[in-house]
């Protein structure tokens, strides 16, 4: 996975409206493992990176697996690590 140069940070709405998941739902799947823990921004607020988000949704659009979804969210989550 490739790390933009500028993450661009979305907050929870957005990530609700874009994905069309409720708040239970989007808890439930980060839970499961088939959607990316949000970021910590600080006291009590956190955030998605868009560019996961997008490549999330595309995923699920292409009918990926559960498995597979949960690779892809293994495979942006270490990507964090090497930024």
């Amino acid at each position: 996975m490739q790390y933009p140069s500028s993450p661009r940070i979305e907050r929870k709405p957005e990530v609700l409206n874009r994905t069309g998941l409720s708040h239970s739902g989007l808890y439930r799947r980060v839970n499961e493992g088939l959607f990316v823990p949000a970021v910590n921004l600080g006291g009590r607020s956190v955030g998605w990176l868009e560019h996961e988000v997008n490549a999330l949704i595309n995923a699920m659009a292409a009918g990926k697996s559960e498995d597979e979804m949960r690779s892809l969210v293994s495979a942006l989550v270490e990507s964090r690590q090497n930024v």
